[in-house]
């Protein structure tokens, strides 16, 4: 079986790898992404909703095909149907068809020199002073510099003897792409309380004025049999008809406890470089994506591929989202100690202090802190809460 070498390889062709990739290659790298599918972007298991500000952090244009709707804002239900409603006076999230957002991530990599390879899953990496040396069905690889996008599986993570996610941490996901529905195109729904998705939550993401993409995670129970439930509460009395079904993993456990080796970046999903809050991995893993290309096209001009150096990747991601990592798996904390009327009695206190306006002034979608540190010093509820779980404020280093 023929040998064939790179400087970098990427393995994975979702958006963190591409993003990866597309860096490495603007910065000269020769590069190669290898993906176990026959096609980029399938299949698809995310829900599709990003910030504009995060596209725009990660350089990806908004006037394309893949934006399927734009929202401004988002209503909250408590486990008894109290809502909340945050918002802005414009849009600050599209909603996109995955696979062609992939598409057009695949060919960003492509325009800046990356080669992509399709049905080529990789089974197993070894390093040694010659290399990171690839194994799969489709041949063998050797690269300078190995940037593992994988995703949630872990394999490559634990081949390379580092700490994969804690499987504690990975809950099953389920949505459908619901058609001849009723909804506000404007906002996005989130349903919590233990009924409705223990562990996580329940959304409801809109495509149109007559069509939305609707689905949940959860923990210790099954996705399907919620989802159904919470499809034929939320839409009783319309007649609507399953255009998709999507399955996933929803991982809550926040970044691996290191992200690199020798020869070897770990980014995204597989990174766990994901919102603990919410799940959504595309933009903050995509700004580690893009870290991870630049260090290895600086590693491939450098010659240096030792862990020493290619630890100023995980420098260089934490400096930017250490933080936002730590207040999200603090709030997740919290959120998973509640019970359904402690939820109610959070949003009767938020709709009475006024909260509401705060959170619609400083919340981003990605970038948390701000928000969950202003909640975290307000009012006697949250010490209250603190007091009730034997929790304390989030442990914040720099």
């Amino acid at each position: 079986m023929s040998l064939e070498s790179r400087q970098v390889i990427v393995v994975g062709a979702g958006p963190s790898g591409l993003l990866s990739a597309r860096e490495a290659s603007r910065r000269g790298a020769e590069v190669l992404v290898l993906e176990e599918h026959s096609e980029v972007g399938i299949p698809c298991h995310c829900a599709g909703l990003l910030s504009l500000n995060g596209l725009e952090r990660l350089k990806i244009p908004i006037d394309h095909s893949y934006v399927q709707n734009m929202v401004r804002g988002a209503i909250f239900y408590s486990p008894s149907g109290l809502s909340l409603r945050v918002e802005k006076d414009r849009p600050v999230a599209c909603v996109v068809d995955r696979v062609l957002f992939d598409k057009f991530l695949a060919s960003q990599a492509e325009r800046a020199g990356a080669e992509i390879r399709l049905n080529c899953k990789v089974y197993d990496i070894s390093v040694d002073e010659l290399g990171a040396h690839v194994c799969s069905k489709q041949g063998r690889f050797v690269a300078e510099t190995l940037i593992d996008a994988e995703g949630v599986s872990s394999r490559l993570v634990k081949a390379a003897g580092l700490e994969p996610l804690k499987s504690a941490y990975l809950l099953p996901a389920l949505q459908f792409d619901l058609g001849g529905v009723s909804v506000d195109p404007e906002y996005v729904e989130v349903h919590l309380g233990r009924r409705v998705a223990p562990g996580f939550f329940a959304w409801l993401i809109p495509l149109s004025s007559d069509s939305a993409r609707v689905g949940l995670g959860c923990r210790e129970a099954n996705p399907r049999i919620l989802l159904n439930r919470f499809i034929q509460r939320r839409f009783k009395g319309e007649e609507y008809e399953v255009l998709a079904v999507r399955s996933g993993t929803i991982v809550t456990s926040g970044p691996i406890r290191r992200t690199f080796a020798d020869r070897l970046l770990i980014v995204g999903d597989a990174a766990g470089q994901v919102k603990p809050t919410t799940g959504g991995g595309v933009i903050l893993g995509g700004i580690c994506g893009m870290a991870a290309g630049r260090v290895a096209a600086e590693a491939v001009r450098l010659g240096r591929f030792n862990s020493e150096f290619l630890a100023s990747y995980e420098r260089i991601w934490k400096s930017m989202l250490d933080r936002e990592f730590k207040y999200m798996l603090w709030a997740r904390r919290i959120l998973n100690a509640l019970s359904d009327k402690m939820i109610d009695r959070l949003f009767e206190f938020i709709k009475r202090e006024d909260l509401c306006r705060v959170i619609s002034e400083l919340g981003d979608m990605d970038f948390q802190s701000g928000v969950i540190s202003e909640l975290i010093h307000h009012g006697r509820i949250f010490r209250m809460l603190m007091h009730l779980l034997g929790l304390g404020k989030p442990r914040i280093n720099g």
